[in-house]
């Protein structure tokens, strides 16, 4: 078994010439530690003995000392005959007297090492504190004299508990609590690592403590999205443990002890182990957890702290302390995050008299647990609010919308369309625009443009003009919707206003609310550019408050927006971190395209395991979300994974059914976008005509005047179906680029154009094109595309400069990291920016280092400032 942060002890073990005693309190990983070991040297070809002390059979004679004996039977022989009858005679296979303790030790000992001539052995004696007297003097006896023998002795013993015979000379190993970063390797992925070190500093690193409150916690907990219990659960075998110590405290004591645990900050007392906290909170009653709080609130100034106090001491409703709760429940929005809120809001509602003003309390609690992403929460309080005859139509609007947002990601896009729309029926003001809003998001996931322009007519017309809020709503949505219907001349204009209020009015400008929008804004007016000016300023807001639910969604939007941009460093990291969130929050379906993003980035550094694996969970999302047909932007995707590994025939059976269901539309609703990606196949599998035809489909499908990314793949679909090399088409395709957005298709005429010369016979000016491709697809990390224009270019006689480094892909973590230190952040602030342990960090660094051939963090930021396109 491996054996998360106890490399030290595990060597020491290893190194040890006599006996050895591992020490420490309950829980700690003794009987984990000793398993490891026994593990290793198994490996080793050593036989392992174990035995293990019972409490229950700590008083029967030599019973511990059987489970040594029993599988060495065959090696009595090899015992002088003497200590052999007294051995016998004491585990009762000869009739006889059990003869003097120190001969039974004598001919353990002798056993012991007869066995050794013919295998090394490990005796391993767990919970040594519980084994029989006389086992333990015979084992001890027989261990300190086995030294130059092949058989090591490690006994486990309580620290608490007085062992039953003396230890003295034997090396003494005390595993201290696990460290953060060993606690993470043991409680595996999910956890955030502000998770990670709280669960270290109130359990102290007790590795059973640790296994204990992990299982205990709820996904949400896991990964930060929701509050931890104010008291983690105490393993029965620790409680009993800590209960027994609590009880031999004198009454003024034990009070005093109550009072430090019930408090959130030191006040005089410090526990030796922080689970005695949890111990002392868990064995009090609780009128007497009552009575501390409320003697702490008397002792402290008026202020949140004094509040919590209150309210934990309360026992009844009490509207005062309700109310300050929920003005608490508002500051925590801003200051320590969403989850808090959510608990402070569900606080206030258990403590308000009115049945009606509860439930409203109850519907904020939930709808802040869902901006934290802590989805079980979500359903709890919503349902409880549905259920309650008092809630009032604000009430069941929030919770139905906070149901109707949880669903997004919890499977069914329709059912949450569904909520949503029944939440629309009875919100007015403000949660009414709020819920038209997500409303239309679904209504165009599901491919209902109707519906979508519907919700943006309701929203126009039920609009407050003097509320920025619900100005700014109305713009984005009427503007969106003449987009989608392919009116971007009247949409853009009304985004671009929306857009204005945003960033203008300080109350939107860094709400993680209006992140969505903010960043879908950006779809609508069709220039992923347009974003540049506040996308990571909102992104990081959403980091502060916690509003991991929209920060989720937030990356991948972004990610989508930053490829098309040709960012694919950035894009690549933002989808790795929105998939990793996604799945730390257990969210099942996701309505940005994550998983695509990451398939295709992926695909484009020859990462084809991983690509494959994210469109598994692209359909799967699909699936789950209630798409029959695959959607044009995952057929896209798949696609172009496909193209990456050569699988031709892949792209074209997923693209021709494109045309027949979708027309043919392309990640962006274009007209037969579809068709570069299907003439380039074409033509590499020999159907020329088809792909002839396809070009002429395609340029006829456009409008007078498409935009310039379109008009270079139209100018470049005409390059590849002439005859001979079109120079002046590829040159036309290359001007649109220019004035375009979509660096990678650059990089792809480039490539594709050096082809045709090469293969022309034109290898010096195929050389010129080839080049530059390189360099392009090089500084956007696409390195399978790179490797490839490196290729073409070796086929002209040039051979390409490759980086030095051990050339290995960076990953999507190892890419996050990496910019972020070439921003000049230090090790502490990525890990917190990303929630990762700063040793995590650390790693990576050096992996990023170690695989791009850089030597120092300086170097590493001129190597990422190496200009795009």
């Amino acid at each position: 078994m491996t054996l998360a942060g106890r490399d030290d002890e595990l060597a020491a073990l290893g190194g040890a010439t006599t006996g050895v005693v591992v020490e420490g309190a309950a829980g700690i990983g003794k009987s984990a530690l000793l398993d490891a070991f026994g593990d290793q040297v198994r490996g080793e070809g050593r036989l392992v003995l174990p035995v293990r002390g019972y409490e229950s059979e700590s008083t029967l004679t030599y019973a511990g000392l059987l489970a040594v004996v029993r599988p060495l039977r065959e090696h009595l022989d090899a015992v002088p005959a003497g200590h052999a009858d007294a051995l016998a005679a004491a585990l009762g296979w000869r009739a006889g007297a059990g003869g003097d303790r120190f001969l039974v030790g004598a001919a353990l000992l002798s056993l012991l090492a007869a066995a050794a001539e013919r295998q090394p052995l490990l005796l391993a004696v767990d919970d040594f504190q519980w084994l029989d007297r006389e086992s333990a003097e015979a084992l001890l006896f027989a261990a300190r004299r086995l030294d130059r023998d092949p058989v090591t002795v490690v006994i486990t013993r309580r620290d608490d508990l007085p062992a039953p015979a003396s230890l003295d000379g034997l090396l003494v190993i005390r595993p201290p609590g696990l460290t953060p970063a060993a606690a993470a390797e043991m409680l595996g992925p999910g956890f955030a690592p502000a998770v990670v070190d709280r669960l270290v500093a109130e359990t102290g690193g007790n590795a059973l403590a640790l296994q204990e409150a992990g299982r205990g916690l709820t996904r949400p907990q896991r990964s930060g999205a929701a509050e931890l219990p104010a008291v983690l659960p105490v393993p029965d075998r620790l409680q009993e443990v800590y209960a027994r110590e609590l009880t031999a405290l004198s009454t003024e004591d034990r009070w005093a002890a109550l009072l430090s645990a019930c408090a959130r900050e030191p006040h005089g007392w410090t526990f030796r182990h922080p689970l005695h906290r949890a111990a002392t909170l868990l064995s009090a009653t609780a009128a007497e957890r009552r009575a501390a709080h409320a003697a702490l609130a008397e002792a402290l100034p008026p202020g949140p702290e004094r509040t919590w106090h209150r309210a934990e001491a309360a026992t009844g409703p009490d509207d005062q302390l309700a109310g300050e709760l929920s003005r608490t429940a508002e500051l925590d929005r801003t200051r320590r995050g969403y989850g808090s809120a959510s608990t402070a809001a569900e606080r206030a509602a258990r403590l308000t008299a009115d049945p009606a003003v509860r439930a409203d309390r109850l519907a904020a609690a939930a709808g802040d647990a869902f901006m934290a992403g802590d989805g079980d929460r979500v359903d709890r309080l919503a349902r409880e609010v549905l259920d309650a005859p008092s809630a009032g139509p604000a009430a069941r609007s929030a919770a139905l919308g906070a149901l109707g947002r949880r669903e997004q990601y919890r499977g069914s896009l329709r059912r949450s369309a569904e909520l949503l729309a029944r939440a629309a029926e009875v919100a007015t003001g403000r949660p009414l625009l709020r819920t038209l809003t997500d409303l239309a998001h679904l209504r165009y996931m599901l491919g209902d443009p109707a519906g979508m322009a519907d919700a943006a007519r309701r929203a126009v017309a039920a609009a407050d003009r003097d509320d920025p809020e619900q100005a700014m709503l109305a713009a984005y949505l009427s503007g969106a919707a003449q987009v989608v219907a392919g009116r971007p001349d009247l949409g853009v204009p009304l985004v671009r206003e929306a857009v204005a209020l945003l960033e203008s009015d300080p109350a939107l400008r860094d709400d993680p609310a209006q992140l969505v929008v903010a960043l879908l804004a950006v779809r609508w007016l069709m220039d992923p550019a347009a974003g540049r000016a506040y996308v990571d300023r909102r992104l990081d807001r959403a980091r502060e408050a916690g509003a991991l639910g929209r920060l989720a969604f937030g990356l991948s939007i972004v990610a989508g927006g930053l490829a098309w941009l040709g960012e694919h460093r950035r894009a690549y990291a933002m989808a790795g971190e929105a998939v990793e969130l996604l799945d730390a929050l257990g969210y099942a379906t996701e309505p940005g395209v994550a998983h695509e993003t990451l398939a295709v980035e992926c695909a484009g550094r020859g990462l084809h395991e991983e690509a494959a694996a994210m469109i598994r969970r692209a359909r799967e999302v699909a699936d789950l979300a209630g798409m029959a047909v695959t959607p044009p932007h995952l057929a896209l995707s798949i696609a172009t994974v496909a193209l990456c590994r050569d699988d031709l025939d892949e792209v074209v059976r997923v693209l021709e059914e494109q045309i027949e269901v979708y027309g043919g539309v392309g990640r962006h609703l274009d007209p037969l976008g579809v068709a570069p990606m299907l003439v380039e196949a074409y033509l590499r599998l020999g159907r020329d005509a088809d792909a002839r035809a396809l070009a002429s489909r395609f340029a006829a499908a456009q409008p007078e005047q498409p935009d310039a990314d379109t008009a270079a793949r139209v100018h470049r679909c005409a390059a590849l179906v002439a005859p001979e090399v079109d120079d002046d088409a590829f040159e036309a395709a290359l001007r649109c680029h220019a004035a375009g957005v979509d660096q990678t298709e650059t990089a792809r005429t480039l490539l594709l154009h050096g082809m045709r010369l090469r293969r022309a016979g034109r290898r010096i000016d195929a050389r010129a094109r080839l080049r530059e491709a390189a360099r392009r697809f090089t500084a956007m990390d696409l390195t399978l595309w790179a490797g490839r224009a490196a290729e073409e270019l070796a086929g002209t006689g040039e051979r390409a400069r490759s980086r030095t480094g051990d050339g290995g892909a960076l990953t999507s973590q190892e890419t996050r990291v990496a910019l972020l230190v070439a921003e000049g952040r230090t090790n502490k602030e990525v890990a917190t920016a990303l929630f990762l342990s700063p040793k995590t960090v650390e790693h990576h660094v050096g992996a990023v280092l170690r695989k791009r051939g850089l030597r120092t963090r300086t170097e590493l930021a001129r190597d990422l400032s190496t200009p795009r396109g």
